[in-house]
């Protein structure tokens, strides 16, 4: 069987469809949201934004949190996907954009919604959805190029249930 219709299995999964990628879309929207009132407040300077960014950056480590225990049930599950290089990439970037984000929250929780924003808020803010470009790239890396979660139970007696690359879909 060629190598190309192999899948790396994930751990965490219901009805064979991995969990990990179902959660990320949840803290990486609210996280863009953060930012994206952060920009709005430094605009109009109205504190709405401002406690919108927090709830926002709240709302993000809650489902961060869920979709971190499905990731590190796939990365300390599979030994085949901890020995990808750019399985740790996208790990230690996630944990960093996390722990800033947790420190952002902080910030805001410390200092007040509208005076944390600019300009440290702010910055953090835009660090973090810098970080998830690159988390996210790492992300689609893992998927189509090394396969994590996609056909994992290939075996020669289902191969002609997975396309080819070289064959037409009808």
């Amino acid at each position: 069987m060629a190598r190309e219709l192999l899948g790396l299995a994930t751990t965490a999964k219901i009805g064979g469809h991995p969990i990990h990628p179902m959660l990320i879309p949840f803290p990486i929207a609210f996280l863009v949201a953060a930012f994206l009132c952060d920009l709005a407040y430094w605009i109009l300077a109205e504190a709405f934004w401002a406690d919108a960014s927090v709830w926002a950056i709240g709302s993000a480590l809650v489902f961060s949190l869920a979709a971190a225990v499905a990731g590190l049930a796939d990365f300390f599950g599979n030994p085949a996907i901890r020995a990808l290089t750019t399985a740790w990439q996208h790990m230690i970037g996630n944990i960093v954009a996390v722990l800033l984000s947790l420190g952002n929250f902080a910030l805001r929780l410390s200092q007040g919604s509208s005076e944390a924003v600019l300009p440290w808020g702010f910055a953090l803010s835009a660090v973090v959805v810098l970080l998830l470009l690159y988390t996210g790239w790492k992300g689609g890396d893992l998927v189509y190029r090394h396969r994590v979660g996609m056909h994992p139970e290939a075996t020669k007696e289902n191969t002609e249930q997975v396309p080819s690359r070289r064959t037409a879909i009808p």
